[in-house]
């Protein structure tokens, strides 16, 4: 009696694509996210020493630096991301032509168009995460630099109204100004603290004290300026003529005062640049702004692969991916203003199929007509 085994047939998805995620994925994204990381270097080094004599002028440290650092970041990362992906594209994918191994992806049945659809699936990935930065990251990034400056600003007037320093120190609030000297010795923890008050009931009053401090009670915005053993000196105010001065001792005096009377409290409202995507407010200007800005990234991508036609194996090829990116760069200038002419008259879903159009159709058209030939090895290079 014959004995049959029994055969159990394993279901799996068809996964034609992973031939071309092997060959291309790792190499393509690995020079991707380095790009980036050297791109958003440069710009932040640029950005570095501004933001750090905002520090430096309001005694902040190494963490402030950094924290604005942060918000610096999403400023180029539009850019970044389709400058990253054009270069990325073009060496990945010729280091995979030259060493044959799309050619045996195509001898192995991987249809030249799988190349294309990868590259546009990462550059519509990156477009999307473009959108996403331009839309809600940025506006909130530059929202809290702004409050964050703020602060820092806020910060240092109350450190230099707190704690003592080498040099002498003004402060004006309501038209009471604070001048702080230095200790005069390593046994004061202070130095003295005279306080003006150009019209006091008529007269103008200074008063000198050794003995001083702030303390914060609540609530949290309020400080008091306490005095202890002071000598006040008040004359009349104004005076055309010399008066004799009035001088007395009193044993404490203090001044109340919120950060608010010191520094403007900062504006909370946003600005145009720091408000957020709303789809519900159907503007056509924003979101068609946003969508170009982010239909470069694929762009890019596949304008990699037609320089990669383009320059074949002569001397052209060295000058192939340059004039790419400016070619990339002068279409996203003339399509916007193109675009933006048009968004008053023509119609959301119009105005962006249009976009999608001028962006995307010219290199797709150059690729479906040469693509065949990216799975070939460039020969006879000089």
């Amino acid at each position: 009696m014959s004995q049959h085994r029994a055969h159990t047939r394993r279901f799996a998805l068809p996964l034609p694509r992973l031939p071309i995620v092997r060959v291309l994925g790792k190499p393509l994204i690995l020079r991707l996210l380095l790009l980036l990381l050297v791109i958003e270097a440069i710009f932040l080094a640029e950005s570095f020493t501004t933001l750090m004599e905002h520090a430096l002028r309001y005694d902040g440290s190494a963490r402030d630096v950094l924290q604005l650092l942060s918000y610096k970041t999403p400023e180029i990362l539009d850019l970044a991301i389709a400058i990253s992906l054009l270069i990325a594209t073009y060496f990945a994918t010729q280091d995979a032509r030259n060493r044959g191994e799309l050619v045996i992806l195509a001898t192995a049945g991987i249809h030249w168009g799988r190349v294309i659809a990868f590259v546009l699936f990462l550059g519509t990935f990156g477009g999307l995460l473009s959108f996403l930065n331009a839309g809600l990251v940025l506006p909130m990034a530059k929202f809290g630099e702004r409050l964050a400056l703020a602060e820092l600003r806020k910060d240092h007037v109350l450190s230099r109204i707190n704690t003592s320093s080498d040099h002498t120190t003004l402060q004006t609030i309501r038209d009471t100004t604070y001048i702080a000297t230095p200790p005069q010795n390593t046994a004061q923890s202070r130095g003295q603290l005279f306080v003006f008050q150009p019209n006091q009931n008529g007269n103008w009053r200074v008063a000198q004290s050794q003995d001083w401090q702030v303390t914060d009670p609540a609530p949290a915005d309020t400080h008091i300026i306490t005095l202890q053993s002071l000598s006040v000196l008040e004359a009349p105010y104004p005076s055309d003529q010399t008066k004799p001065l009035n001088r007395f001792n009193t044993a404490q005096a203090s001044f109340a005062f919120q950060m608010s009377d010191a520094l403007p409290a900062p504006n909370t409202t946003r600005t145009a640049a720091e408000q957020m995507l709303d789809l519900n407010t159907n503007e056509p200007t924003q979101i068609t702004r946003l969508v170009t800005r982010a239909l470069m990234v694929p762009m890019a991508g596949l304008l990699a692969l037609a320089a990669l036609l383009a320059g074949g194996a002569g001397p052209w090829r060295h000058a192939a991916l340059p004039l790419a990116a400016l070619l990339m760069m002068s279409t996203d200038v003339a399509s916007r203003a193109l675009l933006a002419e048009w968004s008053a008259a023509v119609p959301t879903p119009a105005l962006l199929l249009l976009a999608l159009t001028l962006y995307l159709g010219p290199p797709l058209a150059y690729l479906l007509w040469r693509g065949e030939a990216l799975m070939t090895p460039q020969r006879g290079r000089s």
